[in-house]
């Protein structure tokens, strides 16, 4: 009995490595999207282009959870676990939302530090 060659991408691959090099194109780079993976490379290291590298790296991992994206060829990726993906949007949604609270939270104590400043009172 012989093993079949598998071709292609694995998605859990794909899906950890937008999760942990996102920014850097590491998903990209990884299923032969080169020329967008150095994009974004440029993007993050530039710094203040950064935030555009990873609403871009957060669109790609929903695209590759509920297994929409697909390998430079064309070819989808192989091995998908449904539950993971959906495990990985809720984790990422809770941590948009999380983001968006502490940002709600500052401007909120730099709206009093400017406030209590302005009536004289420290």
């Amino acid at each position: 009995m012989e093993l079949e060659q598998v071709k292609g991408k694995n998605w859990v691959a794909t899906l950890m490595l937008c999760w942990t090099l996102g920014m850097y194109g590491g998903h990209r780079f990884y299923t032969g999207k080169t020329n967008s993976a150095w994009a974004m490379v440029a993007l993050t290291v530039l710094g203040i282009t950064a935030p555009i590298s990873a609403i871009w790296s957060l669109v790609d991992g929903f695209t590759i959870a509920l297994g929409k994206y697909k390998h430079a060829d064309g070819s989808e990726l192989y091995e998908r676990i449904n539950w993971l993906g959906y495990v990985y949007i809720a984790i990422m949604i809770i941590a948009i939302l999380l983001v968006l609270l502490y940002g709600v939270m500052i401007l909120g104590m730099i709206g009093a530090i400017i406030a209590g400043g302005a009536s004289g009172s420290y």
